[in-house]
């Protein structure tokens, strides 16, 4: 990014090393940028991936909306319009995932950022968990975000950089009833994280995730006439007293996929309104 002063490894020219030690002009607006960067969004006609697919346009990033839903996907695109591109994607499909990475390096030449917000629940008591259920929701929610970061992450990789956010969930560290395998994904999903970014910082690859607490959209939405019991519980124990908005979600999704976090990997960012703080 044109502006900014990287660090050195070598301190020897001590003129170098201040001025890494300071803040050039403009650094604070340039960090947060997605000016010229190709954002992949899986998931990006739903409720928080579409959230997300709108900052990162409004970032000026070229965004890729990649969802299941063709439909939903096309009519987002239709409205933001130049910059906006859709691609349906079956995240649990290897070669699906291979053919939508080929699409956006033909069209675009490469991927700056993965954000994977594709998951679905179903909620049950566990004693009557049904099992298609729960191989569908490890399939979608783990499988689909591992094939995901290691297609695009290959990459990103042989690029020397790129940035990964998956969708965690205040599930990844904290308990809830009748989730019992939306509980056991997410705690995946961060584990999965912070094993890839481990592996692939010393290649110029960031792995974070963020990690919402119930938020206001369809699907939760649809939940609240279903059965109640997980979001009671959520809903009774948020500190703030509220759900989330999908526009809350906008600046950590920025902050993580831009110079901002770039010192940030490993990292599940809880957003949350002081639930797993309480």
């Amino acid at each position: 990014m044109s502006g900014l002063t990287r660090p050195t490894d070598s301190v020897s020219d001590s003129t170098q090393h201040i001025d890494d030690l300071g803040v050039p002009a403009n650094y604070a607006h340039e960090i947060f940028t997605m000016i010229d960067q190709v954002a992949v969004v899986i998931g990006g006609a739903g409720g928080l991936g579409s959230a997300i697919t709108r900052g990162y346009h409004q970032a000026g990033a070229v965004v890729v909306i990649a969802d299941h839903n063709s439909q939903r996907a096309n009519e987002l695109a239709a409205e933001l319009g130049p910059r906006a591109i859709a691609d349906a994607v079956d995240t649990t499909d290897r070669s699906s995932l291979e053919s939508l990475l080929d699409n956006v390096v033909r069209a675009h030449g490469k991927v700056d950022i993965l954000c994977n917000t594709a998951g679905i629940a179903s909620r049950h008591p566990a004693e009557n968990f049904p099992e298609d259920e729960w191989d569908r929701i490890m399939n979608v929610n783990v499988k689909g975000s591992f094939l995901a970061c290691q297609v695009f992450g290959r990459h990103m990789l042989a690029r020397n950089s790129g940035s990964i956010i998956n969708l965690a969930s205040i599930a990844s560290s904290v308990g809830y009833p009748h989730s019992s395998a939306y509980l056991q994904s997410k705690g995946a999903v961060a584990q999965m994280t912070r094993s890839l970014a481990i592996e692939w910082i010393a290649r110029g690859v960031r792995v974070n995730a963020i990690a919402p607490s119930i938020f206001e959209t369809e699907l939760t939405r649809r939940a609240d006439t279903n059965d109640t019991t997980t979001n009671s519980w959520v809903d009774g124990r948020t500190p703030i007293g509220r759900r989330g908005l999908p526009r809350e979600i906008v600046g950590p999704a920025i902050f993580l996929a831009t110079e901002a976090s770039s010192m940030v990997t490993g990292h599940i960012l809880a957003v949350d309104g002081g639930y797993t703080a309480s």
